[in-house]
């Protein structure tokens, strides 16, 4: 079976904004209020998995050819992958783990319950986990099993029904609940709340409803009366990252959000969707983190730390070849994971401005240059650009969407988006 596809151009699900080290200061409280002591704590932060179960594909010629001429996704390793993701998870035990989102493959209820039963694994091996749904995983009419040269439509699930196959990944032992979303709030210690905010209902996609917004301002309150610090979490983005690129991306009424979030305190919020790894804030330094798919080279997480006074965040990249050996897994491509995966990446989609640009020796090396910047700016590594570049110039004058992304991007060079520290 072919897992490659025709180089060169991965077709852009991302978005954009300025990174940067910064301090937040938090909403003042109340006179006397007794703050509770935090000592540190540790989140893993996954999201964008897009877990199929295996039954659901025989990687035939029709699966094949719909990942490889798609974003990027391992999907013919994502058992393996999740697999050995979640070993790291059980090893490190952190406070919790949490799924911002998209933990499916288009939503089949098949893959939602084999994940669920995973991350029972994993709870039940001492850490909580703390699963929310992304714009994939509720009634999906695309849930499919991929069988040959086709496919077959197969069970998406209900917003109850995913509450329920993953009761024991936060709904369960929340704090309290939203009766209007399937957001909630969850107490990982007496200093420390999650806010888990779902803008994914069937009838609100994308929006944040008014009553989730009032639910999420009395909880917030609660938080401050108990003196607990709160981290939020969304799918969707709180922050329109990109001038060619936001459409989907932000949530709808994002600014409301922002300002209950900012005059609360909130001290970061945590998303994805974009699959991209990008650290994004505004004037007064309040911090979105959107932290890469998982299925997406490099295959990495995010890891936040927070004390009293300081949220240290940074990705680790899945040791997917270390587990494999450990398994006693003779496949190249699961031994060499990360060589793999970057290859996959790269091979992956196609855009055909580039495309013919590839083709022709006088600008071929400004399309390889494409390719390189989208590893760069998917990784979270524009630290490893330059301005400078000439390509830069040479996409840029090919207007279109390729010159509109590629000169986007040139605003971001020279910034690591894979680390920050936040002091409150």
């Amino acid at each position: 079976m072919s897992r490659k596809a025709p180089i060169l151009f991965l077709i852009l699900t991302a978005v954009l904004a300025l990174f940067g080290l910064g301090i937040y200061g938090l909403a003042a409280g109340s006179p006397g209020k007794e703050v509770s002591a935090m000592s540190e704590t540790t989140l893993i932060i996954a999201t964008d998995l897009h877990y199929l179960a295996p039954e659901l594909t025989d990687h035939g010629t029709y699966f094949e050819d719909m990942v490889t001429d798609s974003d990027g996704k391992v999907m013919d390793y994502i058992e393996e992958l999740t697999d050995a993701f979640l070993a790291e998870v059980i090893e490190a035990q952190p406070a919790a783990l949490i799924l911002s989102g998209d933990v499916s493959f288009n939503g089949a209820r098949v893959s939602h319950e084999a994940l669920a039963a995973k991350l029972r694994a994993v709870a039940e091996a001492g850490v909580p986990v703390l699963v929310m749904p992304g714009n994939h995983d509720l009634e999906n009419s695309n849930a499919a099993a991929f069988r040959g040269d086709g496919f077959t439509r197969v069970g998406s699930v209900t917003a109850a029904e995913f509450a329920t196959i993953y009761a024991d990944c936060g709904f369960a032992t929340a704090l309290a609940r939203d009766a209007a979303s399937l957001s909630y709030m969850y107490e990982v210690s007496p200093g420390l709340r999650v806010l888990m905010l779902d803008v994914n209902t069937a009838d609100s996609p994308n929006t944040v409803k008014p009553e989730t917004l009032a639910w999420a301002e009395a909880q917030l309150a609660d938080a401050s009366l108990a003196g607990a610090k709160v981290v939020a979490v969304s799918h969707q983005n709180v922050f329109k990252h990109n001038s060619v690129i936001y459409s989907g991306y932000l949530i709808e009424n994002a600014d409301d959000l922002l300002a209950l979030y900012k005059k609360n305190g909130v001290l970061v919020n945590l998303s994805g969707h974009l699959h991209c790894q990008h650290i994004s804030h505004d004037d007064s330094c309040f911090y979105e983190i959107a932290t890469s798919s998982l299925a997406v080279s490099p295959n990495q997480y995010g890891v936040l730390t927070l004390s009293d006074h300081e949220a240290a965040y940074a990705t680790r990249i899945t040791d997917v070849s270390a587990w494999a050996a450990r398994q006693g897994m003779t496949d190249p491509n699961l031994l060499d994971f990360a060589a793999y995966s970057l290859d996959f990446f790269r091979c992956s989609g196609r855009d055909d401005t580039v495309r013919r640009m590839a083709d022709d020796p006088d600008t071929r090396a400004a399309a390889e240059f494409f390719t390189e910047l989208n590893v760069a700016y998917f990784s979270g590594r524009m630290d490893t650009v330059s301005a400078d570049d000439p390509g830069f110039d040479i996409l840029g004058g090919l207007g279109g969407f390729a010159g509109l992304y590629a000169l986007s991007l040139r605003e971001e060079a020279g910034l690591d988006s894979t680390k920050l520290t936040v002091r409150y």
